[in-house]
């Protein structure tokens, strides 16, 4: 008698309890933290508790003492059991990371899923020859995996091996041969200056006498200081008065700019973007060295940055965003940190880079299609309005005067005249380029394989003048804005770029 029940396969079936488990990928590479990891516990535990201890000493309270005590056994226990139980090791197809006694831990990081591999020194860790590496993947989670701290040559190894095993496994090499490595680009002192005069640091001055000023008021030494400044400035002619603002507001700018100089150096200093295979690196900073990779098919936007003074000088910020999470790149923008490529350069200097990020497109010539006239007065009739709201607001208060709010309008003229000559898209065989911008300009290269949506937003007030605003999203977060359209327009442009996006298959 046959059972009607089918028969499972033999790789379904349950294996035997004898049976062995599956033996564990051969390690390729294989570590732990550097034990000068525990000096620089100890230094932090430390600091962290210095303060409180020579408050708990001065006191006298033994409470206050044993609890300093306690927190810094604590500390150190926690960094001592990190050292102890803190494995990872390296095969053929992934990253594995094991930690922890009581609660046991391990991840493992697909090789072919590491969106970015980051090192970081500071000048403590350079002194003990220690580095911080970071993986990411484009999970959205922040770093996946966190090697703080190992030793400089067990870093490099780890980033030898763990680059060519994935090229390996995405078939860009065929062998175990090491892959070469060369410099696209790397920053001079000339252009990290001009990127601090060219930045906006003046409200770090302002914002400095502001908590100043909040600092006199928290001693309630405001009414002194004030009479002070109006007696010693009583005997000053308005002509000597005009000469002091003047010299105050040139030290304010003067002192922004050294400011931002400073800041730029920093930040930026001996900035070098190299390619390895498909993967680029960039190597920055002076007091902190970061090492942070990009491969190229996770690049899913190239911006090309111009400020006004920027747009002036001739010179731009290269940015290329990808898709990795979205709180480390809204870090980094606030930062100006690790999504720039090029801090600042002439574009002559930018255009070569832009087929490197973005295969393929030197290839194209695809046909620009600019904005309409309708752009020019539709910003025209919205300063109307608005000034028109204004003087209606302002009329109870200072009655005629309140018809200088119609000023505004010329502005608006002149912000339609030049958002007619910036926005505008392109439209190629495989990318699609976005400019907008009134004042400054901004180049936004999108490969229509990477595009998620085409979004078309318009307000109340929009809609009665008939513009509408255009986004197109891509992974990760970075999406390109394009404001003050005629409706039409925006709708063609949304209908062109949906349209071919759809005709890719989506690559993440």
């Amino acid at each position: 008698m046959t059972s009607s029940e089918p028969t499972p396969p033999p790789e379904a079936a349950e294996p035997a309890r004898d049976q062995p488990a599956r033996a564990a990928a051969p390690a390729l590479l294989a570590g732990h933290l550097h034990p000068a990891l525990l000096l620089l516990a100890f230094l932090d535990a430390v600091r962290s508790s210095a303060l409180l201890g020579v408050f708990a000493v001065i006191s006298g309270s033994p409470w206050l003492i044993g609890f300093v005590v306690m927190l810094f056994v604590l500390t150190m226990t926690y960094a001592i059991v990190r050292y102890v139980t803190f494995r990872y090791r390296l095969t053929a197809e992934e990253l594995i990371t094991t930690e922890g006694i009581l609660h046991r831990q391990e991840r493992r990081i697909p090789l072919n899923r590491v969106q970015d591999l980051g090192f970081e020194q500071s000048i403590l860790r350079r002194v003990l020859g220690l580095v911080v590496v970071s993986v990411e993947t484009a999970s959205g989670q922040g770093v996946e995996a966190r090697l703080d701290s190992l030793g400089v040559r067990e870093a490099a190894a780890l980033r030898e091996v763990l680059l060519r095993q994935r090229a390996l496994l995405l078939g860009q090499v065929v062998s175990d041969a090491p892959i070469p490595e060369y410099v696209l680009y790397r920053a001079t002192a000339a252009e990290l200056a001009l990127r601090g005069l060219t930045s906006n640091r003046f409200g770090v001055i302002l914002a400095t006498l502001f908590g100043l000023w909040e600092l006199v008021r928290q001693f309630g030494l405001e009414d002194r200081v004030v009479g002070a400044t109006v007696e010693r400035l009583s005997g000053f002619s308005p002509v000597m008065l005009g000469a002091a603002l003047f010299v105050f507001v040139v030290l304010a700018v003067l002192a922004g700019w050294l400011v931002s100089v400073a800041y730029a150096f920093l930040l930026f200093f001996n900035f070098t973007l190299t390619r390895r295979g498909d993967v680029f690196q960039r190597r920055y900073g002076m007091l902190t060295t970061h090492i942070r990779s990009l491969p190229q098919r996770k690049v899913q936007r190239v911006l090309v940055e111009q400020s006004l003074l920027r747009r002036l000088l001739g010179v731009a910020v290269l940015r290329a965003d990808s898709a990795g999470s979205v709180e480390n790149q809204k870090e980094e923008r606030s930062a100006g940190g690790p999504n720039v490529v090029v801090p600042l350069a002439q574009p002559r200097r930018i255009a070569p880079l832009l087929p490197q990020l973005l295969p393929g497109l030197e290839q194209e010539n695809p046909r620009w299609v600019g904005a309409p006239r309708a752009v020019l007065w539709r910003t025209t009739i919205n300063g109307v309005i608005n000034a028109a709201l204004l003087t209606a607001l302002l009329w109870w208060f200072i009655t005629g005067w309140a018809l200088l709010a119609f000023l505004l309008v010329p502005f608006a003229w002149v912000e339609g005249v030049l958002l007619l000559q910036n926005l505008g898209f392109a439209l190629g065989v495989d990318h699609v380029v976005l400019r907008y911008g009134a004042l400054g300009r901004y180049q936004a290269f999108v490969p229509l394989r990477k595009v998620q949506g085409v979004t078309l937003a318009a307000g109340p007030i929009d809609r009665l003048l008939g513009l509408a605003t255009l986004t197109v999203w891509v992974a990760g977060g970075s999406p390109s804005t394009m404001h003050h359209l005629p409706f039409a327009y925006a709708r063609q442009m949304q209908d062109a770029i949906g349209r071919e996006a759809a005709r890719r298959r989506f690559v993440w």
